[in-house]
């Protein structure tokens, strides 16, 4: 596929198990018994800021955007524009959030770690929940991007301050 201009990230089978739940999800979906994750991710980021925002309701019509792991980026974001948080570093995030602002897994973090490192970031901000699978994923494929674990945004709002103060390498 390389060949053609196109990178293959990975390529993981599916098992009955996966396929069932994403059924599952489906359906739940098709019954209004849950709620989009993007749709999710949209009320939790406005419910932690506290008020709904323009520029997240933007954020959330572009098209080809699905799931819910940019609610911390988000949180974060919204954070940086209260003048609530101050970054001067790029700096990539992912992790999905709660009202609460608790932050919690997030799927394909092998592919979002390999995108990161290739679109030239140095730190990653993953939740905590996905840190022991990123931490294996660092040893077996040497990447050399940092990778900082946060399970609520308190702690990425502390991460960042840190990182901008050059105490995080």
């Amino acid at each position: 596929m390389a060949a053609q201009g196109v990178d293959v990230l990975s390529i993981a089978a599916v098992d009955h198990k996966i396929r069932y739940e994403s059924k599952n999800r489906q359906l739940l979906k098709w019954l209004h018994l849950q709620k989009e994750p993007l749709l999710q991710m949209e009320e939790s980021a406005a419910e932690y800021l506290g008020k709904e925002e323009d520029w997240l309701r933007r954020f959330i019509q572009q098209p080809d955007i699905a799931g819910n792991s940019a609610g911390l980026s988000l949180a974060l974001s919204g954070l940086i524009n209260e003048g609530r948080l101050e970054n001067r570093l790029p700096i990539a995030v992912t992790g999905a959030i709660n009202e609460h602002g608790e932050v919690s897994y997030v799927g394909l973090i092998k592919e979002k770690i390999r995108i990161a490192e290739k679109a030239g970031f140095s730190c990653l901000i993953i939740p905590s929940e996905n840190a022991e699978e990123a931490a294996a994923i660092q040893k077996e494929s040497s990447r050399k991007i940092e990778i900082i674990d946060a399970s609520h945004v308190d702690e990425a709002v502390k991460a960042i301050g840190r990182l901008n103060e050059g105490e995080l390498d």
